[in-house]
């Protein structure tokens, strides 16, 4: 322990001492390969986060394809991207300075929709720019789960958040997709609050059906659950309708379109409602996931969707659907979320787990692996997640071994980079290599009771997590192409 305080007295000398004496930090932009660096004493945690970014890149494509710049976001070898995959990796590969690629493949799902393929888009899109064979016959016989328009419309507003590029909320193609979503595509299959519980599982069907044709089954899959013929809503579809319409509501009010922000929040908060009211199953204490017609309700997948959509704020009920998922089975792409997921809601030792086993599971070469590791490490583990519409960044360790010494160097975000290190649950150092003047929350695991930077207490405010970690959480302007250290005192 001594050599530990003394070594961080150093650390914050020099640091003060360095600031002094250079002002600002240079804004030179990083080579590719010191772009998301992480380095931890945690051995173990750092050469699985060396495996996650070597596996992510290795799947990043330059734009010598016709599609443009991409990265693979679907079944391996298959050379192409999805809609729910690339609204999931996104955040992982904004990470990584995949910028122009995140733009470039929204930018092609929002300009596909159209009328005669009843407002949906393409499911996939492979490097040549086209439809993906194995999902698109043509506008009648296609593949497309119905969650897609309403995740990436709350991707795109993560992107922005992580960004600061205007063409996210702003962009002529993407509020158009995002006008028709929420209007005609919504209209269309029966998705609105009034509606949706009582849609019947096939709907907008062009010429015969045939139920053994997949292209008709699944032309408008209510769930991103494929393997339960007949489903006529899941509730990944309601909560990503909630997600998708409280993107669109602060969408609208950055937009300066406050009547619509204000309807889209309403709706939203019905999808809330029908969450909590119709699927929640009180003498099992869990949601139901599947419901078909007749209002008969089935388990199946799904549960993690409630929660990373964020559809339900009851404690208890997070707890137990957390619970839910931990004593079930899952396949790897829903293993892929829940670093960030547990992470998110305090419980620190089980995102861990997963974030430590995600390497070495059954399938983990699936793109959505690596990806989701990148984000569980440096959102989940080191807490950083910034925020253009408010200039804020949050940063507070989530390992709770005081002698770790973690640090995540040139994390793209804005129009630059921005370094965090965490030695133990007190000291937090941050680098701020952007044009914006920030706010920054600086968290610390642990009952304190001032932050101190540069000599300065500052006052804090103690929050509890729904796992009941208590955090003390101090608020610091950081201006643009500045470094700090914050020291939390007890």
């Amino acid at each position: 322990m001594k050599s530990r305080i003394l070594s961080i007295t150093v650390m914050v000398s020099l640091l003060a001492a360095c600031t002094a004496d250079r002002g600002a930090v240079s804004r030179e932009n990083p080579a590719p390969e010191e772009v998301a660096v992480f380095t931890s004493t945690d051995s173990r945690l750092q050469k699985a986060y060396e495996w996650a970014r070597k596996t992510a890149l290795s799947y990043s494509h330059d734009d010598t394809d016709p599609v443009g710049f991409w990265y693979e976001a679907a079944l391996p070898q298959r050379e192409a991207f999805c809609m729910r995959d690339v609204s999931h990796q996104s955040v992982g590969a904004q990470i990584l300075g995949l910028v122009p690629h995140n733009k470039n493949m929204f930018s092609r799902f929002v300009c596909n929709i159209s009328e005669s393929k009843d407002w949906c888009g393409y499911w996939e899109i492979n490097r040549h720019d086209k439809p993906v064979a194995a999902d698109y016959r043509n506008d009648d016989e296609f593949w497309y789960n119905l969650n897609a328009n309403f995740d990436v419309m709350q991707a795109c507003l993560k992107m922005y958040r992580w960004t600061g590029d205007s063409d996210y909320v702003s962009g002529d193609s993407f509020t158009s997709f995002f006008d028709r979503s929420v209007g005609e595509y919504a209209e269309r299959w029966q998705l609105s609050s009034d509606k949706i519980m009582e849609r019947e599982p096939y709907m907008n069907i062009k010429g015969d059906f045939d139920s053994s044709n997949h292209f008709h089954t699944c032309r408008g899959l209510p769930s991103y659950v494929e393997n339960m013929p007949g489903v006529s809503v899941g509730v990944d579809l309601v909560a990503s309708l909630y997600a998708g319409y409280d993107a669109y509501s602060e969408i609208s009010r950055i937009n300066g379109r406050q009547d619509l922000s204000v309807n889209a929040r309403k709706e939203a908060l019905r999808y809330r409602d029908i969450v909590e009211e119709k699927w929640w199953d009180a003498g099992h204490s869990r949601y139901n996931t599947m419901k078909f017609s007749g209002n008969e309700f089935k388990r199946g997948e799904g549960v993690p969707y409630v929660l990373w959509f964020g559809v339900t704020e009851n404690p208890e009920r997070i707890r137990m659907a957390l619970d839910d998922i931990l004593a079930c089975e899952w396949n790897v792409e829903n293993i892929s979320h829940f670093p960030e997921l547990f992470y998110r809601y305090g419980y620190y030792d089980e995102g861990y787990d997963f974030l430590l086993n995600l390497p070495a599971m059954t399938r983990s070469e699936y793109p959505e692996v690596s990806y989701g590791f990148i984000e569980g490490c440096v959102c989940g583990v080191m807490g950083f997640r910034p925020d253009y519409v408010s200039k804020t960044v949050h940063t507070g360790s989530r390992l709770k071994d005081p002698e770790i010494d973690s640090r995540i160097r040139n994390i793209r975000v804005f129009d630059g980079y921005m370094t965090v290190r965490h030695v133990g649950n007190d000291y937090t150092e941050i680098s701020n290599d952007t044009s914006l003047d920030l706010l920054w929350k600086a968290s610390f695991l642990g009952d304190y009771r001032w932050v101190e930077v540069k000599g300065k207490k500052y006052p804090v405010e103690k929050h509890t997590d729904i796992n009941g970690n208590v955090y003390t959480v101090a608020e610091i302007e950081l201006d643009s192409n500045t470094s700090h250290l914050a020291k939390a005192l007890r």
